[in-house]
C-alpha cells in the first residue's frame, strides 16, 4: 500500500527557494576580510601579494577589487584559515587546529630595511670576490714614480696590508739634455778655456741622473659606506731615493684616507690624500749640507687601478 502525501503550492514555492539558497552560498566561497576600520567583507580572496590583497565580491558577476594590505587587520578563509596583519607589516597565520602561530616574512620595506637588505646582498657577493689586490698608480708616471703594489685583505675585507714598490726617475731629464745641448751649439766660438767653464757649469746644473727605489708598506682600515663602496683610512710608510727631488734618500710616514671602490668583479679604484713627515737619511749627517735632525711636513696624493688577482 503506497500513501501519497500531496503538498500545498505554498510549500513547494518556500522548499524551492531554500534549495536555490543552499546552492548560492555553497556555490560562492564566503571569506572574510576584516579592515581597519572595522568593515567586514564577505567574498572570494583572490591572491595576497608583497603589498595587497586581491578579492571577488560574492554577488554575480562581480569584478576584483584589490585593497592595500596596510588597511586590512585580518582576513578568514571559508576552510578556517586566519591571517593576521600587524602593524610592523608581518603577517601571522592563525591555524585553528593546533593554535599555533607562524610568521611569514611578507613585509612591505622601509628605506632603512631595503639599504640592510641590499648592504647584506652585496657583504654574500663580496666575500666570492679575491682577497689580493694588483695595484698600478697611473698618474705617478709623470712624478718620476713607476709604482705598483700588491694588497692583501683580512678580516672580511676590513683591513687590508699593502706593499707598493717604486722606481724613481727624473722625468724632466730629457728635457734638461735637449737645453743643454741647444747651449752649447750656440758656444762653439768660444775659445777652449771657456768651453770647459761652460760645460763644467752646465753639468753640476743638470738634473741628477739615474734611478731610485722606494718600498714601504700601508695598513688600510675598511668601512662599509654602502654597496661596492668603503671610507678607508691607516698609517703608510714610504723609504727610498726620490730622484725627481734631486736623489734624496730619507723616511716618510703619513696617515692617509680616502674611498675605496669595486668595480664588477675584477676592477677596483682607490682615491686618497695623507699627511704627515719625511725625515733624511742619516748618511747625509757628515755632508754639512742637509740637517738631519730636521723634520719636514710631507704630504701625498694618491690614485690608484686595481685588479683582482
Amino acid at each position: 500500500m503506497v500513501t501519497v502525501f500531496k503538498m500545498n503550492k505554498k510549500y513547494k514555492i518556500h522548499i524551492v527557494l531554500l534549495m536555490l539558497l543552499f546552492v548560492s552560498l555553497n556555490g560562492l566561497a564566503q571569506d572574510k576580510v576584516f579592515l581597519r576600520d572595522s568593515k567586514v567583507i564577505a567574498c572570494k580572496i583572490i591572491a595576497i601579494s608583497e603589498k595587497t590583497i586581491t578579492y571577488k565580491d560574492t554577488a554575480i558577476n562581480a569584478v576584483m577589487t584589490t585593497l592595500p594590505k596596510k588597511d586590512v587587520l585580518l582576513i578568514e578563509y571559508q576552510a578556517g584559515e586566519i591571517y593576521m596583519f600587524s602593524n610592523d607589516e608581518k603577517t601571522v597565520k592563525v591555524e585553528k587546529s593546533n593554535i599555533a602561530f607562524k610568521i611569514e616574512n611578507e613585509v612591505l620595506e622601509t628605506r632603512e630595511q631595503r639599504k640592510e637588505r641590499k648592504m647584506k646582498e652585496w657583504k654574500e657577493q663580496e666575500a666570492l670576490l679575491s682577497n689580493n689586490i694588483l695595484g698600478f698608480y697611473v698618474p705617478e708616471l709623470v712624478l718620476g714614480r713607476f709604482t705598483v703594489s700588491f694588497e692583501r685583505l683580512f678580516a672580511n675585507k676590513s683591513v687590508g696590508i699593502k706593499i707598493p714598490f717604486s722606481l724613481t726617475y727624473n722625468s724632466f731629464r730629457a728635457l734638461s739634455s735637449i737645453s743643454s745641448l741647444n747651449s752649447s751649439s750656440t758656444n762653439t766660438t768660444s775659445s777652449s778655456s771657456s768651453t770647459t767653464s761652460s760645460n763644467s757649469n752646465n753639468t753640476n746644473e743638470q738634473p741628477v741622473r739615474g734611478v731610485g727605489f722606494i718600498i714601504g708598506i700601508d695598513v688600510n682600515y675598511y668601512h662599509d659606506i654602502k654597496p661596492s663602496l668603503k671610507y678607508y683610512f691607516g698609517p703608510r710608510l714610504r723609504y727610498g731615493t726620490d730622484m725627481m727631488l734631486g736623489g734624496i734618500e730619507g723616511l716618510t710616514f703619513q696617515l692617509q684616507n680616502g674611498i675605496f671602490k669595486s668595480s664588477g668583479k675584477r676592477f677596483t679604484s682607490t682615491l686618497g690624500v695623507g699627511f704627515g713627515f719625511f725625515k733624511l737619511s742619516e748618511r747625509y749627517a757628515n755632508t754639512g749640507s742637509y740637517d738631519v735632525k730636521q723634520v719636514y711636513p710631507w704630504a701625498s696624493f694618491t690614485w690608484r687601478l686595481g685588479f683582482r688577482l
